[in-house]
């Protein structure tokens, strides 16, 4: 399964690099670009263990997303073995009770902070759009570089919560972001 990953994200990088062409506000992000946020976010889902995993697993997005809504439409070949139902979360206290995973789109810092708070030490895996989203106390988030899409962990959070990574997953982490 650390293979798929490893593949689902060396697919992405090179996927998103030639996708970095400055486009209009109103138009959406070139579907290459897409792909490959959502190929990382699908491997980090499925590398994570949770205590009581819900049959279909659920996956929430929240807030004003570029990518989200490829993650409900992306093809079989990305997403997990197992189900996964995408649906959106309104409040933050529908996330905590309701999603066992949370997609992050961009959030007010106040909105943010108060999420991160009801989250901090539920078994919900969060995943933020924004690389700030780590700052704040989210645990992983993407991000773009110029060679394409990596992604960042925040240890503090993971280790706070209930959930299970996958060591190897944390290590291809810090090698996608160490790359020059």
């Amino acid at each position: 399964m650390l293979r798929k990953l490893i593949i689902y994200c060396l697919v992405a990088v090179p996927l998103a690099s030639g996708a970095w062409l400055v486009h209009a506000e109103d138009e959406p992000p070139p579907l290459d670009r897409q792909l490959s946020a959502a190929a990382i976010v699908w491997g980090i889902i499925g590398y994570t263990s949770w205590p009581q995993p819900s049959q279909p697993l659920r996956l929430c997005l929240i807030g004003d997303s570029e990518h989200g809504g490829t993650l409900d439409h992306t093809g079989g070949s990305f997403r997990p073995e197992y189900g996964v139902n995408v649906q959106e979360a309104v409040t933050e206290q529908d996330a905590a009770e309701q999603c066992d995973v949370l997609y992050v789109g961009k959030l007010p810092p106040e909105r943010l902070t108060a999420l991160v708070k009801t989250l901090t030490g539920r078994p919900v895996l969060t995943i933020g759009e924004e690389r700030d989203f780590c700052s704040f106390g989210g645990m992983f988030c993407l991000d773009d570089r110029a060679d394409g899409k990596g992604f960042a962990a925040n240890l503090d959070a993971i280790s706070r919560s209930k959930l299970r990574v996958n060591p190897r997953v944390l290590q291809l982490t810090k090698q996608l972001l160490s790359q020059p």
